[in-house]
């Protein structure tokens, strides 16, 4: 669930590309999936940073923990199980209730999805966990 304290910004279309957490007197820049784009900075440099750069930021390689092979349907991935395992993964949809993932990579027959939900917290990384 989208805290109360962010604020949504929206293209001049009126497409959502992101949200503003407060930070201070800053605010900082944050993906549809809660993921920060920038650090903190003043509040027209975020709205510009996320409506230039917020939808195209999500489509790269994130990583989730995923179990491996990844189960055909939906599962759920909000609380990992401890046997599951680091993935690359890539962004299938996200909206302020969650978002989908799918294997970068998926093995032949993997058609498998995990829902996750936003904001993805430490479900969702942008670099490969250390160790």
């Amino acid at each position: 669930m989208i805290p109360l304290s962010w604020t949504a910004v929206h293209r001049d279309d009126g497409e959502l590309v992101g949200w503003l957490e407060p930070d201070g007197d800053r605010v900082r820049p944050l993906l549809l999936t809660g993921a920060p784009l920038a650090g903190a900075c003043p509040r027209g440099d975020a709205v510009a940073l996320l409506r230039s750069r917020g939808l195209a930021a999500l489509d790269r390689r994130w990583w989730a923990r995923l179990p491996a092979p990844l189960p055909a349907g939906l599962v759920a991935a909000g609380e990992p199980d401890e046997g599951w395992v680091w993935q690359p993964v890539v962004l299938v949809e996200s909206s302020p209730t969650g978002c989908t993932v799918r294997p970068e990579w998926p093995a032949p027959g993997e058609t498998g999805r995990a829902a996750l939900p936003v904001p993805v917290g430490d479900l969702l990384r942008a670099q490969p966990p250390e160790g």
